[in-house]
């Protein structure tokens, strides 16, 4: 690179930003949407080295005071963003967009209702892997459609999936050959994790529902109905994490994230967490949640999974322990 004006609008941003100290570049980031921070991890794939007048141009461009010893080396620098963007969003949040999206199936084109009616007659094997190529809400309208007893066997198999031969796939483009698009070509397995898909089927049928649903497969299964309770948890049995969990918990959270997911959490579970802050961030946060202006439930549900997802890989972790309640007869979380 010559000079900045050789330099593309996400570069001229990451330039930026990782030649900031860590803890103005972790504020920065916090304020960037998904598909910002999607951007700025693109353009940190393959870049290495860089003049240092080119920092200087960009520091310039911004209106902004280069500091000396900036390096003109930039390796490492995917790995410093991937750092910051851990600190400023959350582990949670930041692993989904570090993560390289899954091209969406063809069979979403179908009405819920058509598909129901050419699955009627199949399978529940057949059923589950046509499910698990589905998005959860077209997945949930489809199961919730069946009758109780097919919704167990179909869940059942769902849960336990894991890989489908190609000839199913195969199989299953033929069953949908007007409808579907080219679903095998160059498809030799296709990696399949039924307790995620199950679970999202579940969370969308309401509580009572699912749990009964679980309650069945438990049944049946008891490791299966324990992985999807598991899979199941919901943003206010952080209250069952025990001991000093919450704060390993919450040291892996932002307070952007953190503010926004509480928005409509329990007084019980608002006051866990004031309780394991130190008095200046208890008090901060509260500050923040009084002065908060209306907030999209879907805003809200976002940072509550994000939490979620890092509370789950802690305790996978073995960093912290999320009681239960119940085991396989009591309640589902």
């Amino acid at each position: 690179m010559a000079n900045a004006s050789d330099v593309d609008g996400a570069r001229k941003a990451l330039l930026l930003l990782v030649s900031l100290d860590e803890s103005i570049a972790t504020r920065v980031l916090s304020h960037l949407e998904g598909e910002d921070v999607r951007a700025l991890r693109d353009a940190a794939t393959g870049l290495k080295e860089v003049e240092p007048d080119v920092v200087v141009s960009i520091h310039q461009e911004f209106a902004s005071t280069l500091n000396q010893g900036v390096p003109a080396s930039l390796a490492g620098s995917g790995a410093y963003l991937r750092r910051i963007a851990g600190k400023a969003l959350g582990e949670g949040k930041t692993a989904e967009l570090w993560e390289e999206p899954r091209e969406p199936s063809p069979l979403n084109k179908l009405p819920a209702k058509t598909m129901l009616t050419m699955l009627e007659n199949e399978q529940p094997q057949t059923i589950a892997v046509v499910l698990s190529q589905l998005e959860p809400a077209q997945a949930s309208d489809i199961i919730s459609s069946m009758p109780s007893e097919q919704q167990t066997e179909v869940l059942l198999r769902l849960s336990k999936l894991q890989s489908v031969p190609s000839e199913v796939i195969i199989e299953i483009q033929d069953l949908f050959e007007r409808q579907v698009e080219d679903l095998a070509d160059d498809i030799q397995v296709t990696e399949i994790n039924g307790i995620d898909a199950a679970a999202g089927v579940l969370k969308r049928l309401g509580d009572e529902v699912s749990s009964g649903l679980i309650e069945t497969v438990t049944e049946k299964d008891g490791e299966l109905g324990a992985l999807l309770a598991k899979a199941m948890f919901r943003f206010e049995d952080l209250l069952r994490i025990e001991g000093r969990g919450i704060q390993a918990l919450l040291k892996e959270v932002s307070t952007d994230q953190l503010t926004v997911a509480l928005k409509t959490a329990s007084d019980e579970l608002k006051e866990k967490v004031f309780a394991n802050l130190s008095s200046r961030a208890a008090t901060m946060l509260q500050d923040e949640l009084e002065m908060m202006g209306p907030v999209r439930l879907a805003d809200v549900e976002e940072a509550q999974q994000a939490i979620i997802q890092v509370a789950v890989q802690l305790e996978k972790d073995e960093k912290i322990t999320i009681a239960r309640e119940g085991g396989g007869g009591g309640d589902f979380v």
